[in-house]
């Protein structure tokens, strides 16, 4: 279990969970050129994807099951898991009988983890020194909401090339935020959705590699499972959400979580 309460107490903010599973290289995946009219076409549906995205709604509160498996550690813990744009997340997971093992927020700054066996407290600001240390390039834990719900942060992006996947499975669309990393991202078509979204730093080498699929119908589907792969250690985490609430509507203070009194309170820096 001590495998997936790391997973948990780096949930919050993500980088924590990086460091262990995306620091390392992988080779990039395979892609063949397309014709200029096959590209202007997909392109069009890309970007009418990118549009309806960011009308989609702002939040997320739905059912969740996390497991990690490594080399070290494996477990599964059950909760439930909360979202709202650009940057805040909070998940609570529970034991068999629905009480709150572990609580987790972030608001992108700053973050929260209650180990509530423990009555432990862990908090720090998610720029401080573990972060700057550990995060992988490129990953924005400003736009932390996104990566969860399988959508393209918001901000000035440039297609730099469109390529078909070998494999048949879509488009890889290579991006260019202008950060220094590159975003390939595996766009879906006939569904009009991201089924991955890999960063590439300049020495063309994975540093984050997450996966999404099980995604539910409608108008802005949101994916049921969400995969990140280690790229040297053997390990996978990986989130199933299922019971989505329709159009929650959150405010920054529901991902505010007090440590208990009488708890232990720990500074990450």
């Amino acid at each position: 279990m001590k495998g997936v309460k790391f997973f948990f107490a780096s949930f919050c903010l993500l980088p924590f969970a990086f460091c262990l599973l995306l620091n390392g290289c992988s080779s990039l995946p395979s892609s063949v050129p397309v014709t200029q009219p096959e590209s202007v076409s997909v392109t069009e549906l890309f970007k009418q994807m990118v549009t309806k995205q960011s009308e989609c709604h702002c939040c997320l509160d739905a059912r969740a099951v996390v497991s990690f498996k490594s080399i070290w550690d494996s477990g599964t813990i059950n909760g439930y898991l909360q979202a709202m744009s650009p940057s805040f997340l909070k998940f609570v997971g529970v034991n068999p009988f629905g009480m709150p093992l572990v609580i987790l927020a972030t608001n992108g700054d700053t973050f929260r983890y209650v180990a509530i066996p423990e009555k432990k407290g862990y908090e720090g600001d998610v720029s401080g020194v573990t972060f700057t240390k550990y995060a992988p390039e490129g990953f924005l834990p400003e736009y932390g909401f996104y990566w969860i719900i399988g959508r393209l942060y918001p901000g000035k992006m440039t297609i730099t090339d469109v390529r078909r996947d070998e494999e048949g499975e879509g488009y890889w669309f290579e991006l260019d935020y202008g950060r220094g990393a590159t975003s390939l991202v595996l766009f879906d078509a006939a569904q009009g959705v991201l089924m991955r979204h890999i960063i590439v730093n300049e020495q063309q080498e994975k540093i984050l590699d997450i996966s999404y699929g099980a995604y539910q119908p409608g108008s802005c589907p949101t994916p049921g499972e969400i995969t990140v792969r280690s790229l040297i250690h053997g390990s996978t985490l990986t989130i199933k959400m299922s019971d989505w609430l329709p159009e929650p509507v959150f405010t920054p203070q529901d991902f505010h979580y007090a440590i208990p009194a009488g708890f232990e309170r720990m500074g990450v820096q």
